[in-house]
């Protein structure tokens, strides 16, 4: 049995950031990953400046030129969102923190490359093709069990403390909370490349809340000449029809033409409070609940793992209750999901 201080589960910007909190501070860490790196994750793929900040402070750098797709940046206001008469006004995507305004200024990036940068940054060991089977917790230690994703023999750990930063199907999670449904928003994204953008402003992400056009809401993007069309709906009901009706609508309203098709990815979104973890086992970022539904998820996957692995670090250090820790550390978080979900109009639409 492999012994290690702390394990992560999950590689995304939620574990990378808790991993760094914990290298920071001179803990142990091992991430595991269950599937192989760099690996893809459904998003928008765009840095809001709330993310900017919280990676100068975390790791203390800017994201490198290797990860960003063209155009490399996203101004305010080239966010728009179209209105039935078809005309359009700026989206004010970013909900501002605290009373702090961020660069409006949106950085385009490709998720693979991102997520991979932040794992070899954070300074810890890390492991992909390695699925958590289950695992069990005592009054001093997690023991877990790790297969290999490709015909590897299971191993097992022993860490003082586990936490779950492995997204909104998180393992970890559903180890503690087995019966915790809650209710999902679904997102399917596809990817085509551009023959025309027809009307559609060029280098522009654009919004629509259209009830013709899908379930909740629907988007449009470039990246590196591919148009990135997404749609969004609740439980993940009626996607791909939505999707259908999307490219028509695009099609007849724009002009838009769409050439190959690459790739879909689809996800859900966790909707409800957040929680925190139990004894030894700690949760953070979306596996926590901590997502900003205005669709900024990765400044909130940075902010809660940050503090998710500071938590640890002090209760390792001075005792105490990790998870309580974690939950007082990350109060603002919490309260800023709900004023997102207060402000988000086609929310309070649609559930």
């Amino acid at each position: 049995m492999e012994q290690r201080e702390v394990i992560v589960v999950g590689s995304g910007p939620a574990g990378s950031s808790c991993a760094k909190a914990l290298t920071d501070a001179g803990v142990d860490v091992l991430v595991l990953e269950r599937d192989a790196l760099p690996r893809y994750k459904t998003c928008s793929g765009l840095l809001f400046g709330q993310t900017q900040e919280l990676l100068r402070r975390y790791f203390n750098a800017d994201a490198p030129d290797s990860v960003y797709c063209e155009p490399r940046l996203l101004d305010a206001d080239n966010v728009v969102e179209w209105k039935p008469d078809g005309s359009y006004v700026p989206y004010y995507w970013e909900i501002d923190k605290d009373g702090v305004e961020f660069s409006r200024s949106y950085q385009n990036i490709w998720r693979n490359h991102f997520d991979k940068w932040m794992l070899d940054s954070c300074g810890a060991e890390y492991r992909d093709h390695s699925r958590v089977i289950d695992y069990s917790a005592g009054d001093d230690h997690v023991d877990l069990r790790v297969a290999g994703t490709r015909g590897e023999a299971i191993r097992e750990y022993r860490c003082q403390y586990l936490i779950g930063a492995d997204g909104n199907a998180s393992v970890v999670r559903r180890g503690l909370y087995p019966r915790d449904q809650g209710s999902a928003a679904g997102i399917l994204q596809s990817y085509f490349r551009i023959e025309s953008m027809g009307s559609l402003r060029p280098h522009s992400f654009s919004v629509f809340f259209l009830p013709e056009v899908g379930e909740v809401f629907s988007c449009v993007h470039e990246k590196d000449g591919y148009m990135v069309l997404c749609v969004g709906g609740i439980n993940g009901r009626k996607l791909r029809k939505s999707m259908e009706t999307f490219r028509t609508f695009l099609a007849d309203r724009f002009q838009v033409r769409l050439g190959e098709w690459w790739r879909d990815e689809g996800c859900q979104m966790q909707l409800g409070q957040p929680v925190f973890g139990q004894g030894r086992v700690v949760l953070t970022g979306e596996a926590a609940g901590c997502i900003y539904l205005n669709g900024e998820g990765i400044s909130a996957a940075i902010d809660s793992g940050y503090r998710a692995g500071q938590a640890v670090a002090e209760a390792m250090k001075n005792g105490g209750d990790a998870v309580k820790l974690c939950a007082e550390r990350s109060a603002d978080i919490v309260a800023h999901i709900d004023k997102c979900l207060s402000q988000m109009h086609f929310l309070t639409v649609s559930l």
